[in-house]
C-alpha cells in the first residue's frame, strides 16, 4: 500500500516513546541538468520521539531514479539516500512538508530530489574522462601564459 502522508503524533504518547513509521509511496518524474529521471521506487523511514516540548523527527529516504548514463547514453539506475533530522517545537514545518503533525514524504522527496542529483551519473563500470596529468608535454605556445597566475599553475 502506497501512502505519503505520516501522521506523526501519537495519542497518549509520553516524553521519550519512540515509534517508527515506514512508507512506499510513488515520486512524480522530473527534468533536471538536461536530463529526465523516473522514481521507480521510492521508501521512508521515520523515527518520532516524543520530547516535553514537541517532536524530534529522522527522516530518511531511499529512492532508486531510473536515468541515463553521461558517457555512454545507456539507460542506468541510480540509488540515492538522503533525510534529515530535526526538532518539531510545533504542529508544522514547511521545509520538510510537515503540516499539523502529518509529514507528506512525496512532497520533501520531491523538494529535496534535486539538491541529492548529481550532476553527472554514470552506469557501473564506466567512469568519466579525467584530465590530463602534469606529466604530460604542455603546448609550446601555451608556455607564455605560465607567469600570468598567482599560484603558479
Amino acid at each position: 500500500m502506497k501512502n505519503h502522508l505520516l501522521p506523526l503524533r501519537r495519542p497518549g504518547a509520553q516524553a521519550g516513546d519512540r515509534h517508527e513509521l515506514r512508507a512506499s509511496f510513488d515520486v512524480s518524474p522530473f527534468d533536471l541538468y538536461g536530463r529526465h529521471h523516473e522514481v521507480g521506487e521510492a521508501e521512508a523511514t521515520v523515527g518520532v520521539t516524543q520530547l516535553t516540548d514537541g517532536l524530534h523527527v529522522d527522516l530518511r529516504v531511499s529512492v532508486l531514479i531510473h536515468t541515463t548514463c553521461d558517457r555512454t547514453l545507456d539507460p542506468t539506475e541510480l540509488r540515492l539516500v538522503f533525510g534529515d533530522s530535526e526538532f518539531l517545537p510545533g504542529p508544522s514545518n514547511r521545509e520538510l512538508c510537515i503540516e499539523d503533525y502529518t509529514l507528506d514524504v512525496r512532497c520533501y522527496a520531491e523538494r529535496a530530489l534535486p539538491g541529492e542529483v548529481p550532476m553527472q551519473v554514470f552506469s557501473p563500470g564506466t567512469e568519466p574522462v579525467k584530465p590530463a596529468s602534469d606529466d604530460e608535454e604542455i603546448d609550446p605556445r601555451w608556455r607564455g601564459l605560465d607567469g600570468l597566475f598567482a599560484s603558479g599553475f
